[in-house]
């Protein structure tokens, strides 16, 4: 299912949060951004893709990895928020893809699922720490659908005199992503979850332990639930690499429902 705004001038975006976004990303040192939704794909069954389009991403330089935190709604006194990868970025379109696994309830998702061309969006960015690292000979990514973006946006970011190890969790076939990786890519590149509940380590720790790493100077990136996270880097260490050579990030936890801020639940 595709969806496309008319061709005509896009409508002004709302203005929800744009204040209080535009404080915040001048503490951070990033942009403030109004952009309007220009199109909306049903990538997969469980993966939505939204295209972000306004004069503001003239001046957005991201690295690969990096995301877009979205204002969504109200939550009591503060602004809801969540943040998506940048999945592609065209300067000259002045436009950004956003994929946004589709699974759950919480107000992320129920936001994908309803977006719209024309639906107004505050956002600030670029944010995030993490990109590919400069000194690895091969790179490593490990995670569930909820990484999917972020692992294929820095995989494809890889020369390709390097190596890509790809292990993406995902629902079953037909819920493969399309990607474009340079470098020569090893390892299953996608593990289906079948019957396994989402959250459950054990595909990828078993898909991990039948994947053999390249020699030389490796970096592991690894993301996806809180608890699989923290598996998959114990596993990782096991296999040799050094914790200093991984970078690990939870995106939600099971169970609960991420804060305000985006970020899942540390209790």
């Amino acid at each position: 299912m595709t969806a496309s705004a008319d061709s005509g001038a896009a409508p002004r975006p709302d203005h929800l949060g744009r204040a209080e976004n535009e404080a915040l990303a001048e503490r951070l040192g990033v942009l403030a951004l109004s952009l309007t939704v220009e199109r909306a794909d049903d990538l997969t069954a469980s993966c939505r893709r939204l295209r972000l389009a306004g004069e503001d991403l003239a001046a957005l330089e991201p690295l690969a990895g990096q995301d877009l935190m979205i204002s969504l709604d109200t939550d009591g006194d503060r602004t809801r928020r969540r943040r998506y990868t940048i999945r592609h970025f065209d300067r000259a379109g002045r436009s950004v893809d956003l994929d946004i696994a589709l699974h759950g309830d919480g107000p992320g998702m129920r936001w994908a699922a309803a977006a719209e061309p024309g639906t107004g969006v505050e956002a600030i960015g670029p944010r995030g720490k993490v990109s590919v690292a400069q000194d690895a000979e091969w790179h490593l990514f490990i995670g569930d659908d909820s990484f999917a973006p972020a692992a294929l946006n820095m995989a494809e970011a890889v020369p390709s005199e390097q190596t890509v190890v790809l292990a993406i969790e995902i629902d079953g076939p037909g819920h493969e992503q399309p990607s474009n990786v340079r470098a020569a890519v090893l390892g299953p590149r996608w593990v289906h979850r079948n019957s396994a509940s989402p959250g459950d380590p054990a595909p990828l720790l078993d898909a991990l332990a039948a994947t053999e790493l390249p020699p030389g100077r490796g970096h592991a990136y690894i993301g996806g639930e809180h608890a699989l996270v923290t598996a998959l880097r114990d596993a990782v260490i096991e296999r040799g690499m050094e914790p200093d050579s991984i970078n690990h990030k939870p995106y939600w936890r099971l169970g609960r429902q991420n804060a305000a801020n985006g970020e899942p639940d540390r209790g």
